[in-house]
This record gives structure tokens, C-alpha cells and sequence, in this order.
């Protein structure tokens, strides 16, 4: 009978569609033979799991890749002789890295392309089929498993397999089934093959010497049943067995020579599997998505492509976003990036890194992904790009080429069960994910690298242009003043001299050159004892700032790096962020949240490494005063400076005249315009961020407009500044909604409707374009006879 099964295993693995796989199961008798099959993980009623997991195909894919790279590691623990549960094991991913493969810190980086595509052999990602309908095969040479184990691991759901072990990403014993509907045809089919590391196999277990092998079915409600169930194939309750001493994932009717052969491990193969709008060279786009899926994996992939993309890359190693980043640094990243900032929310400790891309090279690594969060190198949850054109936030110019990267690996097992959903797909918006937030607003707002690329990339956007909008703004200030109710809503009675901060005159500061040990890190003097720093107690958030000679990335680097600890007076400080840069460390702290009037806060600083010979210790006080109401940080009449505010001062209702810059066709790419485009505004309107509002003079509906508007002979400026302005007024009355109240309001607002401000002025605008010039002119000749 081993003959027969591995007859019918081997046609599995080269089947291409669900109808083969019928066609094969049906010729041996399995596919109506209902006692052949049983539930998925012996639960009934699996379909309430399996079905809610990752809401996407790409999601749940990377679930298989993370349980082939915790096969490995285990397969590598176990031929050590070392209990993977024990005391010995690896206590994390980068040890056992560093143990079993020599990686230095865990740090794929640490090893070159040739090693990284030699470590690569153990685990590979294969696309076959059709170019329009693939099949995904994923194996690896894993620990590989018993076909008498099979039912209790690869084919289990809720049991404990690797709970605590802990050195592998995957906790939950469900991750695996996600992929599971996302399997194309009717049947979302899946095969599966296995066999035992032999080093590691129970000598007890009489299969461990065998693959053994299953096929993955749904079954659809019949009569009596509410839900579907998957089964997977086990006549006799035994999983099917076959003797052989490789495997050769070959695909189709013909073995090809470079298909990778394996003599244990894993093989899971999904058939027909949607992954939307990634179907391309998996070598390409799906290598991106896995990329930021898997910022730092565990161990590198393998990619093969067998389907019919002539001249293109077949294979390729994936080692996840952060070498590529690292390695591609000098040709696609901002000189002076990445950023990092150590920070702590409400106790809980996480390390944000800043990537500020060239411009238009930010795509080949993300698609909408703004900030991602991470643990132990697997992406958790994602917010999109739109975070950085908040009014919280201030980032609208370059919200295109920001990526922010927050590690959670060491918070609390309770924070993380309480912030990420077992799909690891989702977060939980509690308490716990709003101050998350609010603490990342006020890092990116304030970042001095941020903000001086912000300005860079403003003065790229419009530098030449400002005297060409002078008088666009001078007849845009007339219109509004000759009408009271336009005049009532936006006038100001300010303007905007430039849009720019003033140059830095003076002597250039001297490049900074940091130690890799630094022999001090101590307070600036204004914060030093005795001296008490006073703080309203409306003024929750608050700086201090230490000066030092060590290098940017004392805290951040992997080897040995500086530890920063911050406690107010007998407990450890619960939020606060440090980020240190030319040798000035600005720490940013949040009063606890009992604090009251007449408080005096004791903080203590505390920085330490492995080769110190003592600890820096830095002490402070502050003194919490009364409310200030004044509407400036200090509580006296000094302006606060620009960039600097918590927000919660008072906004004018008004808004001062925006910039108008016109664009034209031959710009479009500049400003990622196309012929239905009409206005895009950048800025959130601040004092250090104001308006600028780019018109596309070249709409399609105002080209057509113009072109019945000179058959009559008429002006066509008239036209074109008819256009103009309607859309700039346009965009001042949805923009003035944002700045009545507090911008966290507007920001709310807006994304409720699933768009920012900004966009929503792009939309509406777009929309209008078409009958914009039509109604004015035809409303502006109606007379009162005529109504």
C-alpha cells in the first residue's frame, strides 16, 4: 500500500487546480467516502476559528513562513539535545540565532548575501500554475513531524504546541489555518506533507521513519449545519504513509532540475490561492509585502518562481525590510535616518526607528504602511501614511516617504494580549493603543530631522513660485472682502510673509563626533539641582535635556548598547521617550496621572552598559504649579516657540491666506497630479506649517470649458481664475472645519469618513470640477423672471 500512497502523494504535489485533486481522489476512492475524512483539529465546529483570522490572503501567508522558521529553530534546539521548553533553550529569536547559526546578535545584517542565501535552503516559498490562478507551496527542513504526530500538530487547532517555548514566533496554534479560505476553487484545498527530522525522532513511534500526508478540504453546511467545517483526509483515522528518502517539489507533469528536493521537513501547498492584486512575479511585489511582513525574520527565505514570466528574476532571498533597508541605505534613505527614540507608554517599553525615504523610493518597500508595529521581527498591525498629514502631527510633506518602525517586543505579555489580536493582523484601540499614539504624534511633530526635511522638501515644492501667487493672493483677499459672509469666515487680518523658517546666520556649529563609550552624560545646567523646574499642571508633557559625548545610536546599536532608566521618585517613570542627537539627548516626559498642585516630582536618570565602570546618574525636580491660562508654555507673555506646543492652546478661528501655486500638465508627476486632479493642500495650517493650496490649471473639465469658452471669443483668463478661485474657496471652507476646535477633533472628524482633511479637500474638489465653471455661469444669468 506505501507504494499506492506515495503514488497518489506524489500526484498531489504536481497537481495544479481542485480539479486534479477531485479527479486523483476520486480514482482512489477517497473523495465521496465521508468515514475517509476527519474534522480539522477534531473540532466540529472549527470553521469560528479557522474563518477569523488575518482579513487578508498576504497576512495569513506569512503565518506558514513564521511556523517554517520556528521548525527550524526547534529542529536546531532538539539536535543540540537541548529541551526546547527547558531552561537551556535560547530565552529569544536573535539568541537562538546567534547560538545554533552563529549570527551575531541575531542580526541578519551581520552576515553576508552568499550566507544569507546559503541559510535560505531551509525555508522556500514556491509559486506554480497559472500566472492569473497560482498555487503557493511553502516548505521547509524543519523538525518536520510523525505522521502519528500529524493530527496533534500540523493538523490541531487551540492545543499548546509551543506556548512556552520561548524562542519561535507562534504561540497560538492557529495561525497556520488562516491561509486556509483564502485556498481558490470551491473546496479551498491544501495539501500537506511531513516527515521527522531523523535525529530528532522518538525511537517509540513506529511512522517516524515515513512521510506521511493529508489533503485539507471545506466542507459546505448541509442539512442541520450552520457553518462549514474543514476535514482533512484520514482513512481509518490514520494519516496515509510513504516511504521515501527525498521529495522533489516538482510542479505539473515533469520534474524540473532546479526544483529544490528535501529528505524531511514540511511541504504545505495551497491551491488556487487569492492573493488580490499580488499574483505577479512573487520574486517582486508579494517579496515586498513579505518584506514588511517580516521586517526581521527569524531566518531568511528562499523564493522561486516556476511560472512563466520569461526574463525575469527565478529566485530570491528575502532577509526581511530591515537589511534591505540597511543595505540600500546610501542609494533610497535620507542622509541622517534612520531615527530612533527609546520611549515608555504607560510603563510599557518600545523602540521606534525613522526611515525618511529619497523622494518616490519609498515604494518598492511599502505600499500605504506608515508606522509599523512589531514583535520578535513579525509586523502586528499597521497604520497607514495618513498619520503624518494629522494636524497632531504636522507631516503632510513628506507623509509619502515617512516609515516608522515601533518594536514591542519587550512590553508586558499582559500589554500584548491586550494590544494585539491573537491574527497578529489587528491592534485594540484601549487605552493602552491611544497613548501609543498620542506619544508618537509628539515624537514625529518634534523631530528636528523630520521637521528640517519638512521644510526642504516645502521650499523644493514651491520655491520660484511665491511670486507668481502674490497677486493670485492679493485678488483672492478682494473676493473675500467684498462678500461679509466670506469675509466672517476667513479673514484673519494677518498674512503670511514666508512660508519658510528664517536661514541659521552665524558661524557654522562644528560636525559633531560621537564615542563609542562615553565618559559623561549629565544634565545641561538650567535643570540641575538646586534649581527647580516649575510646571503647570495643564502642562502635562514636558523636557529636559542632557548633554554627552556619545554616538547617535549609543542606545540603539546591537552591540552592546547604553541603557536608559528613568524612575520619579520611589517607581519607575511610566511615560516618557528619550532620542539622542549630536550629542544632546532631549528626554520628553509625561507627569504620572495622580500628579496634583503642589507636587515635587524627584526624577532619576540612570545610564549603564556592560563595560562601564559606574552608571551616569542624573537627578531633577519639578515643582507642579497652578493652571497656566495665559496661553503661553511659561505662564508669561514669551511666544512659544514654533514646533514646541502640546496643543492645547487656543486656535484663532480664522485662517490666514494660503499660498497658491498653479501646476501645470508637464508637473503632474512633481506633484502626483493627473487630468481629473483640481487642488491639494499641504500644511496643517500652522504657524510653522501654513497653506499652500497647488491648482491643477490643466483639469480636463476646465480644458474642455476653455475650449467652448474661446470658440466665443471670450477671455480665457476669466475662465481659468473663475476655476482658481472656486476651488480655493472650496478648500478654505472644509479646511476652516479643521481649525475651529483642537485638531485631535478635526483629525477625528475626517477619519471617520475614512480620509484626512487634506484628502477630503482633494476628493471634493475633484468631484465639483465638472460642474464648478458650468454653475457659475449659468446661475449668475439667471434672472428672477427666469426662476
Amino acid at each position: 500500500m506505501s507504494a499506492n500512497n506515495r503514488k497518489l502523494c506524489l500526484g498531489l504535489l504536481r497537481a495544479e487546480s481542485e480539479s486534479e485533486i477531485i479527479r486523483l481522489l476520486k480514482h482512489w476512492g477517497y473523495w465521496h467516502n465521508g468515514d475517509a475524512w476527519r474534522n480539522y483539529g477534531g473540532i466540529e465546529n472549527n470553521w469560528s476559528q479557522i474563518g477569523g483570522q488575518q482579513d487578508n490572503p498576504a497576512g495569513a501567508m506569512v503565518e506558514k513562513l513564521v511556523n517554517s522558521i520556528d521548525a527550524v529553530l526547534m529542529r536546531e534546539c532538539l539536535k543540540h539535545g537541548i529541551p526546547v521548553e527547558g531552561s537551556e533553550a535560547p530565552q529569544s529569536i536573535p539568541k537562538a540565532l546567534e547560538k545554533f547559526f552563529d549570527i551575531r546578535n541575531g542580526n541578519l545584517a551581520n552576515i553576508g548575501a552568499i550566507n544569507r542565501t546559503q541559510l535560505a535552503q531551509n525555508i522556500g516559498f514556491m509559486a506554480t500554475g497559472a500566472k492569473s490562478n497560482p498555487n503557493y507551496t511553502v516548505f521547509d527542513r524543519g523538525e518536520g513531524q510523525t505522521p502519528r504526530s500529524m493530527p496533534d500538530t500540523l493538523l490541531s487547532l487551540s492545543k499548546s504546541n509551543k506556548l512556552r517555548i520561548p524562542f519561535v514566533q507562534g504561540k497560538f496554534n492557529m495561525g497556520g489555518t488562516g491561509a486556509l479560505p483564502y485556498c481558490g476553487g470551491e473546496h479551498n484545498m491544501q495539501l500537506v506533507i511531513s516527515r521527522r527530522y531523523p535525529r530528532i525522532a522518538d525511537s517509540n513511534d513506529p511512522t517516524a521513519p515515513y512521510w506521511g500526508f493529508t489533503i485539507v478540504r471545506r466542507q459546505y453546511p448541509t442539512q442541520g449545519v450552520r457553518n462549514s467545517i474543514f476535514t482533512y483526509l484520514a482513512p481509518d483515522n490514520k494519516i496515509l504513509t510513504f516511504d521515501s528518502a527525498e521529495l522533489r517539489l516538482s510542479h505539473g507533469h515533469q520534474d524540473i532540475s532546479r526544483a529544490p528536493k528535501i529528505e524531511w521537513g514540511t511541504i504545505i501547498k495551497m491551491f488556487e490561492y487569492e492573493m488580490t492584486g499580488l499574483k505577479s512575479l512573487v520574486t517582486r511585489r508579494l517579496y515586498n509585502v513579505i518584506s514588511l511582513a517580516l521586517p526581521r525574520p527569524g531566518l531568511p527565505l528562499r523564493f522561486y518562481e516556476f511560472r512563466d514570466f520569461r526574463g525575469d528574476t527565478p529566485e530570491s532571498t528575502m532577509s526581511g525590510l530591515h537589511v534591505r533597508l540597511e543595505e540600500d541605505k546610501s542609494k533610497n534613505v535620507e542622509d541622517g535616518f534612520p531615527r530612533t527614540h527609546q520611549l515608555h507608554v504607560l510603563g510599557e517599553p518600545m523602540r521606534l526607528v525613522i526611515y525618511a525615504f529619497k523622494k518616490g523610493r519609498d515604494e518598492s518597500y511599502r505600499r500605504n504602511e506608515g508606522i509599523i508595529f512589531t514583535i520578535n521581527g513579525q509586523t502586528h498591525h499597521a497604520i497607514t501614511k495618513r498619520f503624518f498629514s494629522r494636524h497632531s502631527v504636522k507631516m503632510s510633506y513628506i507623509a509619502d516617504s515617512i516609515l516608522g518602525i515601533v518594536d514591542a517586543t519587550n512590553i508586558s505579555s499582559r500589554a500584548r494580549e491586550n494590544l494585539f489580536m491573537n491574527s497578529r493582523d489587528r491592534m485594540r484601540r484601549g487605552e493602552l493603543y491611544s497613548a501609543i499614539e498620542r506619544k508618537l504624534e509628539e515624537i514625529i511633530r518634534n523631530d528636528a530631522a523630520l521637521k528640517a526635511l519638512r521644510e526642504q522638501r516645502r521650499r523644493e515644492a514651491i520655491e520660484g513660485k511665491l511670486s507668481d501667487s502674490k497677486p493670485l493672493k492679493e485678488v483672492l483677499n478682494n473676493i473675500i472682502k467684498k462678500s461679509p459672509s466670506l469675509a466672517a469666515l476667513f479673514i484673519t487680518g494677518k498674512d503670511l510673509s514666508n512660508p519658510f523658517k528664517p536661514k541659521r546666520v552665524g558661524p557654522k556649529k562644528d560636525e559633531f563626533i560621537g564615542k563609542q563609550r562615553p565618559e559623561f552624560f549629565r544634565l545641561f545646567k538650567k535643570y540641575r539641582k538646586p534649581r527647580l523646574n516649575e510646571r503647570p499642571i495643564n502642562r502635562r508633557q514636558f523636557r529636559v535635556q542632557f548633554e554627552t559625548d556619545a554616538v547617535d545610536d549609543y542606545f540603539d546599536r546591537e552591540i552592546d548598547p547604553g541603557i536608559f532608566e528613568l524612575r520619579c521618585d520611589d517607581s519607575e517613570a511610566r511615560d516618557y521617550s528619550l532620542n539622542l542627537r549630536d550629542g544632546v539627548a532631549t528626554l520628553n516626559i509625561g507627569m504620572p496621572h495622580n500628579t496634583k498642585v503642589g507636587d515635587r516630582l524627584t526624577y532619576f536618570a540612570r545610564v549603564s552598559d556592560e563595560l562601564l565602570f559606574e552608571p551616569f546618574v542624573n537627578e531633577f525636580e519639578i515643582a507642579v504649579t497652578e493652571a497656566d491660562t495665559s496661553g503661553s508654555r511659561s505662564g508669561g507673555n514669551r511666544k512659544p516657540p514654533a514646533g514646541d506646543d502640546d496643543g492645547d492652546r487656543e486656535k484663532p478661528d480664522s485662517m490666514a491666506m494660503p499660498e497658491i501655486i498653479e501646476v501645470r500638465e508637464d508637473e503632474w508627476e512633481k506633484y502626483r497630479f493627473h487630468e481629473y486632479s483640481a487642488l491639494d493642500v499641504k500644511g496643517s495650517g500652522a504657524e510653522d506649517d501654513a497653506y499652500v493650496f497647488f491648482i491643477n490649471m490643466d483639469n480636463l473639465h476646465l480644458k474642455w470649458e476653455l475650449k467652448e469658452w474661446l470658440a466665443q471669443n471670450q477671455e480665457p483668463k476669466l475662465l481659468q481664475d473663475r476655476f482658481q478661485y472656486a476651488m480655493v474657496l472650496m478648500g478654505m471652507a472644509i479646511l476652516k472645519e479643521t481649525t475651529e476646535e483642537a485638531s485631535k477633533k478635526a483629525d477625528t472628524l475626517f477619519d471617520e469618513n475614512g480620509l484626512t482633511p487634506a484628502e477630503y479637500v482633494a476628493k471634493f474638489t475633484s468631484i465639483v470640477a465638472p460642474v464648478i465653471l458650468p454653475m457659475i455661469q449659468t446661475l449668475g444669468d439667471l434672472s428672477s423672471e427666469e426662476l
